[in-house]
């Protein structure tokens, strides 16, 4: 059995991998998703979290699911199986 994903850590890799995929600084997340820069730096360095309404913008604007953002690996993170989702993270 996998350990459970730091689920910290895993965001903040997930978001600064997409962002960096599509080729978007910190200021232009920031921007579109309302959030202060220094915010955004923030969830990316794991130094912070996002709350429940942040992390629906977020995946609303990365159409990255939400699971997907808290477990960045395949095998933690299979359909119906998400251990964020059912509380086993």
């Amino acid at each position: 059995m996998n350990p459970p994903c730091d689920l910290r850590a895993s965001f903040a890799h997930v978001l600064k991998q997409w962002r960096l995929r599509h080729h978007l600084t910190q200021k232009q997340v920031s921007s579109e998703l309302g959030f202060g820069l220094s915010t955004v730096s923030a969830w990316e360095t794991a130094e912070n979290f996002p709350d429940g309404d942040a992390l629906g913008a977020i995946a609303g604007y990365t159409y990255i699911t939400p699971c997907r953002l808290f477990c960045d690996r395949a095998d933690r993170c299979a359909p119906g199986q998400c251990r964020f989702l059912t509380g086993r993270a």
